[in-house]
């Protein structure tokens, strides 16, 4: 940001701390000191998270595509499309999910900042969000798994393409469990910068 951009003469008013990102922050930062190895894991289901991400949005606009060109080109739909469809729009939304817990990309609405820009109140009140975040995210990741579980006793199988539904189960029980990792992870960082008094930037 400038202060062109801004139209203020100082950004002290305006720039607040930065959140801790539980990956993808500077990791020389005191924060994140002797999460070296935990980071090197983190970087290789980060990249995978990314394949699978753009595997998924190619495969589901070819498939798309496919349809619209068999249904009214050749007149000759392909069924399998309803099954496929939301599977893969399933795997797109709970690991991007994922992704998203992964780079801090939430919604916020920072209204806390207008009033305050103590950086320990602030990494206090984030620490809170995070914790009911992650029991949250606890509660849904149990009954996904429970709803899996159940699927996968009953060996349920898709109408038209007869594939296993816990195919499709098993996208919600990825997502929940990476973001579980992920809201572990920047828990941790803010709790240690809390009590060291270090940031994340």
């Amino acid at each position: 940001m400038t202060k062109e951009l801004l139209h203020t003469d100082s950004l002290d008013n305006v720039l607040t701390p930065e959140p801790i990102m539980p990956a993808g922050g500077d990791a020389a930062a005191p924060v994140y000191r002797g999460l070296g190895g935990l980071y090197a894991i983190e970087d290789k289901v980060a990249l995978l998270m990314r394949v699978i991400l753009f595997a998924a949005m190619i495969a589901l606009g070819l498939l798309m595509a496919a349809q619209v060109f068999m249904r009214y080109v050749i007149a000759s739909p392909f069924l399998g499309i309803e099954e496929l469809a939301p599977m893969l729009a399933l795997w797109i939304y709970f690991i991007g999910m994922a992704y998203c817990t992964r780079e801090r990309d939430h919604i916020e609405g920072g209204v806390l900042t207008l009033l305050t820009q103590n950086r320990k109140t602030l990494l206090s009140v984030r620490l809170f969000g995070t914790l009911c975040c992650l029991v949250t995210v606890l509660v849904f990741a149990w009954f996904a798994w429970d709803f899996a579980a159940y699927n996968l006793s009953l060996n349920r199988k898709s109408t038209y393409m007869r594939l296993p539904k816990y195919i499709w189960d098993f996208s919600m029980v990825s997502g929940f469990a990476l973001m579980i990792l992920y809201l572990v992870l920047q828990f941790f960082l803010e709790a240690r910068a809390l009590v060291t008094g270090q940031g994340g930037d």
